[in-house]
């Protein structure tokens, strides 16, 4: 299986070229500058004292969690692509991901993919979409779950590109093992770890031509980065200091039972462990 990757330059991107990488023929990534600066969403000196903590205990926790990701490794000859912010869809780009050769390719964190990149490679890109579509789309889409109270829809959607906003056929969800004492960057980074096999498997069983994407369902909510706010924050970190998780994990059997999970296909073909959609 040849891929190639389309992503961007926090760490939790290096981690998954470096899974992919040791998994499958990886013959290039692509690295988006990211753009998002959270902090312009502050009102006064406290909205952002709250936001920075925020998100600098967010870097410390993906420092922690993909420790050995400080860099992309790659195999010789493989290309390796940092170029600007929106710029995997430039026609020069796309030029050079066709040259590759990929059977499949594999997106994480890059901005919205226009025209001419999925017409190049129209039904065979794959996206790891953090949060579980349909219920959560858009932006911040395991941020929102936990300001909602509602740590059971945190996870990610591995799903087929579309001009869409993570609109999608599904080829399966992935949820992290959320365990009495987790954070929120616990949970995020937790999923990070069961995405990235989740997208391995689902590449291997789209070179293996079993796939079964099921279509995106009605219903859910959609989020944008101006709903982003430090009151958003404040009641995140409200949520675990009174015992969301617990409540949670007391009734758990009965809250995961309302979800709708697309599983991952299964076959001899394929040679990656499935992960438990639930901890």
């Amino acid at each position: 299986m040849r891929a190639i990757l389309l992503t961007s330059t926090f760490r939790r991107h290096v981690y998954v070229a470096n899974a992919l990488a040791a998994g499958c023929d990886l013959a290039g990534v692509w690295q988006e500058e990211k753009t998002f600066r959270p902090e312009r969403y502050a009102q006064d000196a406290a909205d952002e004292t709250v936001i920075q903590r925020h998100f600098g205990a967010r870097d410390d926790s993906e420092a922690r969690y993909f420790a050995a990701d400080s860099a992309v490794r790659l195999e010789p000859g493989a290309a390796h692509r940092p170029v600007a912010a929106g710029a995997c869809s430039d026609p020069t780009e796309v030029a050079l991901m066709m040259a590759a050769r990929p059977d499949v390719v594999l997106v994480f964190g890059t901005g919205i993919l226009r025209g001419p990149l999925l017409s190049a490679f129209d039904g065979r890109i794959i996206n790891i979409h953090l949060g579980l579509s349909p219920y959560y789309r858009g932006a911040g889409t395991n941020f929102w779950p936990l300001v909602n109270r509602e740590p059971e829809y945190v996870g990610a959607t591995i799903h087929y590109l579309d001009a869409g906003i993570d609109t999608g056929p599904i080829i399966s969800h992935a949820r992290p093992s959320i365990e009495r004492g987790d954070g929120p960057h616990d949970l995020g980074n937790k999923t990070i770890v069961a995405a990235a096999q989740a997208l391995l498997r689902a590449a291997a069983a789209h070179t293996a031509g079993v796939t079964r994407a099921v279509p995106q369902w009605n219903g859910g909510r959609l989020y944008q980065r101006k709903d982003f706010s430090a009151d958003a924050v404040r009641t995140l970190d409200r949520n675990f200091e009174t015992g969301m998780i617990d409540e949670y994990l007391a009734a758990r059997a009965a809250r995961d039972a309302a979800l709708r999970l697309i599983e991952p296909t299964k076959g001899s073909a394929l040679d990656i462990p499935s992960e438990p959609l639930v901890g």
